[in-house]
């Protein structure tokens, strides 16, 4: 339940029919290494995401962004600063390494 919150509370801005922020990417991707450190499971993660409202208040690619920098923070292939970086350089998020 704490998961679905903090990633409603994260895209709140986006309900608003606004981008994703590379702020919000950032924290999304900072919450994805916490609840891991924590023990949460990868699918669990990538499962709140597409559950309730959230389908609806994203666009199918911010909703794949938002998965992809799941993955990518989780699986310690980008930081949430190397998530942040790359959106704010225009790039969409992509691993670096």
């Amino acid at each position: 339940m704490r998961v679905l919150f903090f990633f409603l509370l994260a895209l709140h801005c986006a309900a608003a029919g606004a981008d994703v922020t590379c702020e919000q990417f950032g924290g999304i991707a900072q919450e994805a290494v916490r609840q891991r450190d924590q023990g949460a499971s990868l699918s669990r993660l990538l499962t709140e995401v597409e559950r309730g409202e959230m389908k609806d208040r994203l666009t199918p690619q911010e909703l794949a962004l938002v998965r992809d920098v799941i993955r990518y923070s989780f699986n310690s292939t980008l930081s949430p600063a190397e998530v942040v970086e790359a959106c704010r350089q225009g790039g969409m998020v992509v691993p670096s390494r």
